[in-house]
């Protein structure tokens, strides 16, 4: 009969995977990164024009001005675009107050404008019962998101498992 004993040191191991459960609990560095490569994204997005997946955004309609860059009239709207992250989030959002809070959503997810207190709406110039906005989404997650996740993550793991990150 023949007998095989096989022995492993797993120290090194162990102590990678107690550096990872322990690192776990507090991600804030690595979603901090997350958040902060998001922004610079969607600041692409307004220099590009484009939507997360590379779709061009609606032309103005009637554009009196067409130098002028889509969603840009005073610059606002991407100004209040701000990061945010805790030890399990990473995230970006427009800031609720102030005039960009008020016209984020239909100009990133578009829809229809309707008149709330009276039977039409001045826009434009013009007098319309409604206003179409087309979609120009500058935030969201796209391909270059995910990519950002799997790099930043896929880095803080190497790091947590070599020791580099405690």
């Amino acid at each position: 009969m023949i007998d095989i004993t096989i022995e492993l040191d797993d120290a090194d191991l162990e102590a990678a995977l107690d550096r990872a459960i322990a690192a776990a609990v507090n991600m804030r560095q690595p979603m901090g990164e997350i958040a902060e490569e998001w922004l610079e994204l969607a600041h692409e997005r307004f220099a590009e024009e484009k939507d997360p997946f590379g779709a061009a955004w609606a032309k103005r309609w009637g554009d009196s001005d067409p130098d002028r860059k889509v969603l840009h009239l005073t610059g606002a709207l991407e100004a209040a675009i701000a990061p945010d992250f805790g030890n399990d989030f990473a995230q970006i959002g427009v800031q609720p107050s102030g005039a960009p809070g008020k016209y984020a959503r239909i100009h990133n997810e578009g829809g229809v404008i309707k008149p709330k207190e009276k039977k039409a709406l001045s826009f434009g110039g013009r007098v319309v019962s409604q206003v179409v906005m087309p979609k120009r989404q500058f935030l969201g997650f796209g391909p270059k998101e995910q990519a950002t996740v799997e790099d930043v993550l896929g880095g803080w793991l190497r790091g947590l498992f070599s020791g580099a990150v405690v």
